[in-house]
């Protein structure tokens, strides 16, 4: 049904049903044409799906060749991990029984000890010579024993470690076997992987050149197929398919004159509710528009009353005005007063400056005199220090080289001896010529007109200045510099600035360049100011200069007092800066042996101490058994002595029958 016919329908409930079963007339189409599209889909991935078959095919035979070979090297990785266990597992029990020998070892030679040295109290108890030295030999067996257990566990030890060595070079080959085992088979799974992705790469391609062999043949036949059609359709239902299209045509029409009835109730009622909307807008806006302009009307007649109060301090402000010119004339006048009292005064001290200047030159040639004869002799006190310094340094050089040698026996690496003498060289020319450097600039102070910064320093600040204030250019400078090349447009546009802000001479760029570098040390070639900061460094500039040309206006006692301030701080400066050149070359003479060699020299102190007690607790051991042989050398010979006496002749019974009755038994 129509949209006219079915708002013609007598009721509502009528005209309800009938859009609601054209609604569902419509849906059922649409589900029908989507079914139809997926049908086609289908078909078509039916069509496509033997290449894809062949690509997922080949995927999974790819990937489990993958895991086969990764499979491979994990067992090889396993297998080396079994063995470190094992190895580790018989290392910790050789560990125990090596802790347990050795506990075993300190309690019985503990015993042993504590057993011999209880015998020593009973040893200087004896008096008979023979039974001394019967024990004697039996605690020297004893200390023998313990020794020879000791040095037992000192062999063990040390075959164990050669044992060691030995399974580490093993095991370092069994490694080295097993990588390039693991090399092997990964070079050997690479060509095997890559002879799979070819073979499967081929038959993919011929799968794909297969289906589309069949694609091709199958087109062609639908091509024909349509052709036939088409004539057949031409020539008999030509008319039949025109009339079907007027009458889906008339479908459609009625079908969007629907559809743009319900457009239309929806504009219509949004329009209607932006028409409210924007009534109500124009209301609040009213109200506003009224609310400013009784602001605007208080305004006014604020600004009326101040208007008022203006004209009033503007009066006040004439009769100033006034009274301060007369205030100047009287000014003026005694300007002029003083003015020709000052120029006669200015006549007289300018006398008197020549007067002083004349014997100024004097004392300052005296000064460079004196100064010429004393760097003289700190020179030749420089070279005598250094050439002591110098054998100094040999001699250590060849102590730090024999302690190497002939102590630790090392190899001694001497260092470079010309990066050494070229720095002893240069510490040595700026220790020297400190004294020459400051003696000529001093004399040259009032002759040489030549900057005391850096051309690197200038350059910086020359070119911050430039970026940061081309507005100050005009435009007859602006045209000479486009007809320039780069770098006289840079020569010109630098010169310009710097003729702008007034700079005119050597000590005025020394200035600018000094309030750039402000808080910086000499040393330091960085720039460190922000752009942002460069106008008023600009202006505390200009001021600088200002304050410099009033003192030079000043009367001379200022003005020789400010320039004896400045000439003391730049001798200053070259002072520090000799001071610390000087102190720079001797800590460098200092420092020639290395840090590392001190601290060897300090192990090599130490252990030499301890070895040296040892000696002495030797050499005193030595001497106490050299005179244990000594007395037992004399009671030799006294008992030897005793046995031979004629007085044992007399007696009944001789030491001599003692002895050789008692020798069997003992």
């Amino acid at each position: 049904m129509t949209t006219l016919e079915i708002s013609s329908l007598p009721s509502q409930e009528e005209r309800i049903a009938a859009r609601r079963k054209r609604a569902e007339a419509k849906l059922r189409l649409e589900q029908e044409e989507k079914e139809g599209k997926k049908t086609k889909k289908d078909e078509v991935q039916e069509e496509v799906s033997h290449g894809k078959q062949q690509v997922g095919t080949s995927t999974a035979i790819l990937e489990r060749i993958r895991t086969e070979t990764w499979d491979e090297l994990t067992d090889i990785r396993v297998r080396f991990d079994d063995q470190e266990n094992q190895r580790r597992i018989i290392e910790e029990n050789n560990r125990l029984d090596r802790y347990e020998a050795l506990q075993i070892e300190a309690v019985t030679s503990g015993r042993k000890n504590a057993a011999i040295e209880m015998k020593w109290a009973d040893l200087l108890n004896m008096d008979i010579p023979q039974e001394l030295n019967d024990q004697l030999q039996l605690q020297k067996s004893a200390c023998s024993q313990i020794i020879e257990s000791k040095d037992r566990r000192i062999r063990d030890f040390q075959s164990e470690l050669k044992n060691k060595d030995e399974e580490y070079i093993k095991m370092l080959k069994q490694q080295s076997s097993d990588i390039t085992n693991l090399i092997g088979k990964m070079r050997d799974q690479y060509h095997t992987m890559r002879k799979h992705y070819e073979q499967q790469l081929d038959d993919i391609e011929a799968a794909f050149e297969h289906e589309r062999s069949e694609l091709i043949s199958k087109n062609k036949a639908e091509i024909e197929a349509l052709f036939e059609k088409r004539r057949t359709m031409e020539e008999t239902e030509f008319l039949e398919r025109r009339q079907e299209r007027e009458r889906g045509f008339q479908q459609q029409i009625e079908e969007l004159r629907t559809h743009n009835v319900d457009d239309y109730n929806k504009c219509k009622i949004s329009l209607e509710k932006g028409i409210q909307e924007l009534e109500q807008h124009l209301e609040k806006m009213v109200s506003t528009y009224l609310l400013n302009k009784e602001k605007l009307e208080y305004n006014l007649q604020v600004l009326t009353e101040r208007n008022k109060e203006h004209a009033a301090i503007q009066s006040s402000y004439k009769n100033r005005l006034n009274r301060l010119r007369e205030t100047l004339n009287n000014l003026v006048n005694r300007y002029n007063t003083l003015d020709q009292k000052y120029k006669h005064t200015n006549i007289e001290l300018t006398e008197e400056y020549k007067r002083l200047t004349r014997h100024f030159k004097d004392l300052q040639e005296k000064f460079h005199h004196f100064e010429r004869a004393d760097e003289q002799k700190f020179r030749e006190v420089w070279e005598m220090n250094e050439q002591e310094v110098r054998a100094l340094i040999a001699k250590v050089l060849d102590a730090d080289r024999l302690l190497h040698e002939q102590q630790l026996g090392h190899e001694w690496l001497p260092p470079k001896e010309e990066q050494l003498l070229q720095e002893l060289d240069t510490f040595s020319e700026s220790g020297t010529t400190t004294g020459k450097s400051t003696a000529i600039a001093s004399e040259e102070v009032g002759h040489d007109v030549s900057g005391k910064y850096s051309a690197s320093k200038v350059k910086k600040v020359l070119d911050l200045i430039k970026e940061e204030t081309q507005f100050l250019l005009d435009l007859k400078v602006r045209e000479q510099m486009a007809n320039l090349p780069p770098e006289q447009r840079d020569v010109l546009q630098i010169d310009a600035i710097l003729r702008y802000i007034g700079v005119e001479s050597q000590e005025d760029v020394d200035l600018l360049v000094s309030i750039f570098y402000h808080g910086q040390d000499e040393d330091d070639e960085a720039l460190m100011v922000d752009a942002d900061d460069v106008l008023q460094l600009l202006r505390d500039f200009i001021q600088e200069k200002e304050n410099i040309r009033i003192a030079d206006v000043a009367p001379d006692k200022k003005k020789k007092a400010r320039t004896q301030q400045i000439g003391g701080e730049s001798e200053a400066e070259r002072k520090v800066r000799r001071r610390r050149e000087e102190r720079k070359f001797w800590e460098r003479m200092g420092h020639v042996i290395p840090d590392m060699n001190f601290r060897v020299w300090k192990a090599l102190e130490l252990f030499l101490k301890r070895y040296y007690a040892l000696l002495q607790a030797r050499s005193k051991s030595i001497d106490s058994a050299v005179s244990m042989q000594k007395q037992n050398e004399e009671l030799k010979q006294l008992l030897d002595q005793y046995l031979g006496s004629k007085v044992n002749e007399q007696l009944l019974v001789p030491p001599t029958h003692v002895i050789r009755v008692m020798g069997p038994d003992g």
